[in-house]
């Protein structure tokens, strides 16, 4: 007799496998956060390139701002504190240092807490009123669907990390198997960045990439382009 495998019943993985994926339909690929101009100005214009590119931001970036301030807005959700929940958000929207990734951040945001709603979250309907992040659509759904913080944090930052590979991939362009390669890289760095971002006290958190933002800047007047930032 062939071995009964035992149930599998894990709505919550299920759920994060959801957010996560490439297909939730919030545009996400259709942004490269700069990433485009690096391409074709050759910044970034191989495999060990992209690499540095995503490794730095993700842990120079991410780990001091998006991570934390995730942190903050997940136990808010969780808590059910409206004032911190509207701080925060209004914190990490602040902190976008370009006017595409500040549209980038709300456009994505606003089409998550949309979708949430429609699939019966009514606590995103609250996120709709005023401009939304990312994060905060993202913490709300975590929280919601019972996905504990330390996954939710990942899956979030995983899928940051795969749409930048995915751009890189395109625009340098780079064949599937190099992508590949350097996602593998990135798992440990993204695990410690995840670690200490959440780790983090609220004095540490903030980050300054001057070299992306200004790839940003001059995204916005770049004569041709495949992505919206």
């Amino acid at each position: 007799m062939p071995a009964r495998h035992a149930r599998m019943d894990n709505p919550a993985l299920l759920q994060l496998l959801r957010l996560c994926s490439p297909a939730l339909p919030i545009g996400g690929y259709a942004y490269s956060q700069g990433l485009e101009t690096a391409c074709h100005e050759q910044y970034v214009k191989d495999r060990d390139s992209l690499l540095e590119w995503v490794q730095g931001l993700l842990t120079h970036s991410l780990q001091y701002l998006d991570i934390p301030v995730f942190s903050r807005l997940y136990d808010a959700h969780r808590q059910n504190n409206a004032a911190d929940v509207a701080y925060w958000n209004r914190y990490v929207l602040a902190a976008r240092g370009a006017a595409e990734l500040l549209l980038e951040d709300t456009q994505q945001g606003a089409a998550l807490a949309g979708l949430l709603a429609r699939l019966g979250l009514q606590q995103a309907e609250s996120c709709k009123k005023t401009p939304c992040s990312l994060l905060n659509a993202f913490s709300l759904a975590a929280v919601e669907w019972g996905i504990d913080k330390v996954s939710a944090a990942q899956g979030c930052v995983w899928s940051w990390c795969e749409n930048q590979v995915s751009v890189g991939v395109k625009l340098i362009p780079l064949g599937q198997t190099l992508g590949q390669a350097v996602l593998s890289s990135l798992m440990p760095v993204l695990s410690g960045a995840v670690e200490q971002g959440l780790d983090m006290e609220d004095d540490a958190i903030g980050a300054g990439c001057p070299g992306a933002i200004m790839a940003s800047m001059r995204h916005e007047r770049q004569y041709t382009r495949l992505f919206r930032s």
